[in-house]
């Protein structure tokens, strides 16, 4: 049976729960996107100072004590995994292990303490290599321990970022340690999407009917006998069912006479349908963060990557709306664009490829941009930047 509420998906969790997920991860995302989006571990460029890294992790500070073994329990509910797993306690012990590496690399950053630094290395490695060598599969677990690699992958960018050159780990190490960061997160979040995505499908309703080969004239009794009948497939329709309950149907015959097939509305029908799922698909992976967890992921992606060239110099002044304004500085993949002149806060973004961009507004939202030679960016709010 249909809802009443076309298109609306299946919830799980409530809407507050929801909330409490998307404002965790929003609030690292744009945390790490202010504190960390100008860094380059692979070519050391833009190394944040002492203070911007202690100002990001105090921003932090409430986010990180959120429980994140709650979090990982909401989305494992939303997407209708059993988590049946012996590392609950030990993840636990993960999560204290970042816990004392934030601490201490903010009395190493305040005091310059050398011993303070090293335990924030050992307990920042500690903390994400518990979730690294659990060599994670399942989908249960992978969605589980989502949340909680993530604030471990965090705590341990923001010590390596504390890191002075004297005392900074091989940059091998380092490389090697975020890349396979890099490779844990995308899989947790491809096991995410494709658990949500299997849940949506669309489904045929038919039936088949008995129908007169050649319609009986009134009073005409043998047009009517044996073997004048045939039997015809009635598509009645198609459904957007997640976990095998109709969301939303579409009829393809709406009064056709059933003798009549087929209707001619099938194919608009089974195209609503598809429409119906992939919007479900979308909005459900929003539910659960996906869409932020994408951005952590590009952020940290980001730092291990060789620079990009975009097919327009990103450098320099840019007019909106025929007024210069922002003003745009490409650090590796990484830039910052100073909004001063709209009295606004600096926004900070990434080169995804040598097309596109991603920028995050800290007083507003994150959006992406498509590069368009000689000298336009086109965001995806349909508003345009033109090079000064």
């Amino acid at each position: 049976m249909a809802q009443d509420d076309p298109g609306k998906f299946a919830k799980f969790i409530q809407d507050s729960d929801s909330l409490q997920i998307i404002g965790v991860v929003a609030n690292i995302s744009g945390i790490i996107s202010s504190g960390l989006a100008i860094y380059s571990f692979i070519d050391d460029l833009g190394q944040p100072s002492n203070q911007d890294i202690l100002n990001a992790i105090q921003s932090l500070q409430q986010t990180l004590e959120s429980d994140f073994t709650q979090l990982g329990d909401l989305i494992a509910q939303q997407t209708q995994i059993i988590v049946d797993t012996v590392n609950r306690d030990a993840m636990a012990t993960a999560l204290a292990s970042s816990d004392v590496a934030t601490a201490r690399v903010q009395d190493f950053l305040n005091s310059k303490d050398k011993a303070a630094l090293d335990t924030a290395k050992s307990e920042s490695i500690a903390g994400v290599q518990f979730f690294i060598e659990l060599n994670l599969s399942s989908a249960a677990d992978l969605a589980f321990f989502l949340p909680g690699f993530v604030k471990a992958g965090t705590m341990r960018l923001f010590v390596i970022a504390s890191e002075p050159a004297a005392l900074r780990e091989p940059k091998s190490v380092i490389l090697d340690n975020v890349n396979a960061m890099v490779a844990l997160l995308s899989s947790m979040i491809a096991s995410g999407m494709n658990t949500v995505s299997s849940a949506h499908t669309v489904s045929e309703k038919s039936h088949t009917a008995r129908c007169p080969v050649i319609q009986p004239v009134e009073g005409d009794g043998e047009s009517a006998g044996a073997g004048t009948f045939k039997t015809v497939l009635v598509i009645d329709g198609y459904s957007h069912d997640e976990y095998g309950e109709s969301l939303e149907y579409f009829d393809a015959q709406k009064g056709n006479p059933q003798c009549e097939q087929p209707s001619g509305l099938e194919k608009s029908a089974l195209a609503g349908a598809q429409l119906s799922r992939s919007a479900g698909v979308t909005a459900e992976q929003a539910f659960i963060g996906i869409p932020q967890f994408q951005q952590i992921l590009q952020s940290w992606k980001n730092m291990v990557t060789a620079p990009i060239t975009p097919v327009i110099n990103l450098n320099g002044k840019w007019a909106s709306g025929g007024v210069t304004g922002p003003v745009i500085t490409m650090h590796g993949n990484a830039m910052s664009i100073d909004m001063s002149f709209y009295k606004r806060p600096t926004a900070f973004g990434f080169v995804v490829d040598t097309s596109d961009i991603t920028v995050t507004f800290p007083d507003d939202n994150t959006y992406t941009a498509n590069l368009q030679a000689p000298k336009t960016i086109a965001w995806s709010n349909n508003s345009t930047w033109t090079k000064a």
